[in-house]
């Protein structure tokens, strides 16, 4: 989609999507001290992000970042679409993404959890792990609900 481009009112979000996504807070969390060593997502490489991405002088737990945390908006009275969270049991940020689904079950929001024990972050990118196959029939599922 281009600067320039508009998305159509006419065409609302029907449902989120997020695979393995990318939240964090300035509690260090079980996963990411366990599984410090992961392919791809390490807490040096998640914390140089957020530096990055965030406003200067904002830490891990900015809304943006920690979206149920200490400095975050309810959304119980928003209009939220269905959401599915994927998340991968062997990535560092599962347990910020468990949050994120549990944040919007709390809230009243349509959230659904699909979790791969073995996958690491953003596996589905590699057609040769066997669970991307079903990564992308699980999606499309929810996508034709």
């Amino acid at each position: 989609m281009s600067r320039n481009s508009k998305v159509s009112p006419e065409l609302p979000l029907k449902i989120r999507m997020f695979s393995f996504p990318f939240f964090g807070g300035q509690e260090r969390t079980e996963s990411e001290i366990n599984l410090a060593g992961a392919p791809f997502v390490s807490v040096e490489r998640t914390d140089w992000l957020w530096k990055a991405f965030l406003p200067e002088g904002s830490d891990r737990d900015h809304p943006v970042a920690n979206v149920f945390g200490p400095n975050s908006k309810d959304i119980t009275g928003l209009k939220f679409p269905a959401t599915v969270v994927f998340v991968g049991g062997f990535d560092p940020l599962k347990d910020w993404q468990k949050r994120y689904y549990e944040g919007l079950k709390k809230c009243g929001k349509e959230a659904y959890l699909v979790e791969y024990p073995n996958a690491i972050h953003t596996f589905y990118a590699y057609p040769e792990v066997p669970e991307s196959a079903l990564f992308i029939k699980e999606l499309k599922d929810f996508m034709e609900k």
